[in-house]
């Protein structure tokens, strides 16, 4: 009532930022007691227990599961199951900075889907060229970091991050045909079949070293922050946001991912701060504005 549609768009892309930014490194300190596997399931089986209770305090109803199953199938499995398993898999080898850096080849994946494939919204040469700065933003802040410069380290990991990147911008691009789903039931519904999705993988890969042989309590406890609030509260604003504003505005998200992880990590754990790294910050920040500017 006392606030814009436009403060609220913006204030749910900051929340985003800050929720998708802190899962890197809430992944990075749950490796070191969890397998990749078990990360991920935790984090869809936690915030699916969640997001049901609340949806039952609410009285949503279900109905619309059987009739959209096979678009929340691939739901699930786009925008939950291969990129928390790939992200996971990728952050065994190289860190989270990077991880949220490759990232940011969602915003390219998604415009170029949008445009040829789904026809939501048209590719200009002013949004074409505030992506392609945002992502050059990006790179800036990849080379800035001396252990990450060279590309052929740790190549596959790279790849399974961009893969998953690919998988989140036809997560972003499919959640428009279940708009007319309120957010929280479409989102509980989403991390179940994630679930199930992440179970059948656990068991036919049959793994012996789901956990490490020590397990630490700060382990435990980024796990269940990243289910609580990287999992299941980001996955209700990431909808609400594809829903309202589109994919291309929420694929945006993206580019400060990644400084805002670097600048927690000046704030927090007194990381090297110079001038590439306000740079790059400046870069995105008119990315947005130019692909946002009507």
């Amino acid at each position: 009532m006392f606030f814009s549609d436009n403060f609220f768009k913006w204030f749910y892309f900051t929340l985003l930022i800050i929720l998708f930014g802190s899962a890197f490194i809430l992944i990075e300190i749950s490796l070191k007691s969890f397998s990749p596997v078990i990360i991920a399931i935790s984090r869809v089986t936690i915030a699916f227990i969640v997001l049901f209770i609340y949806s039952l305090y609410k009285n949503y109803n279900f109905k619309f599961v059987i009739e959209n199953f096979f678009l929340l199938f691939i739901l699930a499995l786009s925008g939950t199951t291969i990129p928390f398993l790939f992200i996971s898999w990728a952050q065994l080898t190289i860190n989270s900075s990077e991880t949220g850096i490759l990232i940011g080849f969602m915003p390219i994946f998604t415009i170029i889907g949008s445009h040829y494939f789904f026809k939501y919204e048209s590719i200009t040469p002013r949004k074409l060229f505030g992506f392609i700065l945002g992502f050059i933003g990006l790179l800036i802040l990849l080379f800035n970091n001396e252990e990450a410069i060279n590309i052929y380290d740790n190549l596959i990991a790279k790849i399974l991050v961009i893969i998953a990147s690919l998988f989140y911008a036809l997560n972003a691009l499919l959640i428009k045909k279940a708009s007319n789903i309120d957010v929280i039931p479409l989102a509980a519904s989403v991390m179940l079949i994630s679930s199930i999705q992440l179970l059948t993988i656990l068991i036919f890969t049959n793994s012996t070293s789901m956990f490490n042989s020590e397990i630490y309590t700060d382990s435990i406890i980024a796990l269940l922050v990243m289910a609580l609030l990287s999992t299941a509260l980001a996955t209700v604003v990431y909808y609400k946001i594809i829903q309202n504003y589109g994919a291309n505005f929420m694929s945006l998200v993206n580019y400060p991912i990644p400084i805002f992880a670097f600048f927690a990590g000046v704030i927090f754990l007194s990381e090297k701060f110079n001038l590439y790294s306000v740079l790059s910050l400046l870069l995105v920040i008119i990315s947005i504005y130019i692909s946002q500017r009507k």
